[in-house]
């Protein structure tokens, strides 16, 4: 499957539909599947909203939380979370590498495991991110956690907030939210 003529963001049309028949005027389930993102403890009533929480849904956090290179995406819109070691690959050696490989390795981890709580399998918890801001005798364990924690910290608002910009308000047409997209992203 390829990206659809004239598609210009990782969204197709009827993933952008479903965002917006999801998200729209849905803040709450939002703040549910963030809730289940830092680990932080559910309600009830965030139980009942993360059964709203289906295969397709998931499959549309995924693309923009913890996306898999495809040929689905359009020209220029490959998004990958090792994008951001390109940089340190070009003036850093094996050895000040390691470090970053097992850091990507903990966020990638991570993110797996919160994704499957959120599809609802029953799944241990074992990475923990209120133990990755814990401070303890050894330097690399530290400098490997405490980076995955900000980096986690600052990673999955901005794409929940996004997925909320995209969704926008009901009653906006598939035209006026690719009009209003690229306004946006033009600032």
């Amino acid at each position: 499957m390829n990206p659809e003529k004239d598609q210009i963001y990782i969204y197709n049309s009827g993933e952008l539909s479903l965002i917006k028949n999801t998200f729209a005027e849905n803040e709450p389930l939002l703040y549910a599947i963030r809730k289940v993102l830092f680990q932080f403890e559910l309600t009830d009533a965030d139980k009942a909203l993360l059964k709203l929480v289906n295969e397709s849904v998931l499959n549309v956090l995924k693309k923009r939380i913890l996306p898999e290179i495809s040929n689905v995406f359009p020209l220029g819109q490959l998004p990958s979370l090792m994008a951001n070691l390109s940089q340190d690959l070009k003036v850093k050696d094996v050895r000040e590498m390691a470090p970053q490989f097992a850091i990507k390795k903990l966020q990638i981890a991570y993110l797996e495991q919160q994704f499957k709580v959120l599809a609802g399998e029953d799944v241990e918890q074992k990475i923990r991110l209120s133990d990755m801001a814990v401070i303890t005798e050894d330097p690399e364990e530290n400098y490997i956690n405490m980076s995955t924690y900000l980096f986690l910290l600052g990673y999955i608002d901005p794409m929940l907030i996004m997925i909320k910009t995209i969704a926008g308000n009901k009653d906006e047409t598939l035209e006026q939210l690719n009009t209003r997209l690229k306004r946006d992203s033009s600032k």
